[in-house]
């Protein structure tokens, strides 16, 4: 028989959950406030640079203990089955993306979403933090938001559900996480974070939609540094 969570855990899971998506939302808030300060000094820089590193790692550092807290994840490490089920995930969501970002041109006449649009001026405002975003964006944010959105949601939530529903309500929370403008948009980011629940369940392994989201990001934060290049 299942266990069944009691109401009074289910209240301390969302108060954990909901400080959770509240670092997520803040998390990146020192390089914010660095990218907004015309000419920076060189200290303010590397102090500001250090703040948002250590604040992000103690972020990561975190999320690790609270999905550690609902879910003792006994398997680990990647395999050739898990890289293949990323790349295929990955495809997918590419022709997803490609789908409805025709779409959010179509309709809305937006280019890119106003989640890349902002990360975009962050990433033009100085050359340091724009090294800062970049390894973060592509390293640190995968594992804080699959810690959270897949990870301590789905097992601290929805541990005997079937995957329908813990895969519409992570989609839904991460999207409403990211900057958006429209529903297409937001359809664009919930997707994503729906193809990364369908991993992590498949494989139940946090490191598969860790290494799909890496490798998102990594591809994405190569586009967007051509396009700096080109433009």
């Amino acid at each position: 028989m299942k266990n069944r969570i009691s109401n009074l855990t289910y209240f301390k899971r969302t108060l954990i959950m909901l400080g959770l998506i509240f670092v997520v939302i803040f998390v990146q808030t020192p390089i914010q406030i660095l990218s907004i300060i015309h000419h920076p000094s060189i200290i303010s820089l590397v102090v500001g640079g250090v703040i948002y590193l250590v604040f992000f790692g103690f972020a990561i550092w975190g999320a690790l203990i609270a999905y550690k807290s609902v879910y003792k994840q006994t398997n680990h490490g990647l395999n050739l089955k898990d890289w293949l089920l990323i790349a295929k995930a990955y495809v997918l969501f590419f022709v997803i993306e490609i789908v409805l970002s025709f779409l959010n041109q179509l309709v809305y006449a937006q280019k890119t979403t106003e989640n890349n649009k902002n990360i975009m001026e962050i990433l033009h405002a100085n050359p340091v933090i724009l090294i800062l975003m970049c390894f973060t964006m592509t390293f640190f944010s995968p594992i804080l938001e699959e810690l959270v959105f897949r990870g301590y949601l789905i097992k601290g939530f929805f541990p005997n559900f079937k995957p329908l529903i813990p895969m519409l309500i992570s989609g839904f929370l991460f999207s409403l996480c990211h900057d958006n403008s429209n529903p297409i948009s937001f359809l664009i980011y919930m997707s994503l974070g729906m193809i990364l629940s369908y991993v992590y369940l498949k494989q139940d392994k946090i490191e598969v939609s860790i290494g799909l989201h890496f490798l998102n990001n990594l591809i994405a934060t190569t586009l967007m540094l051509i396009g700096m290049l080109i433009g």
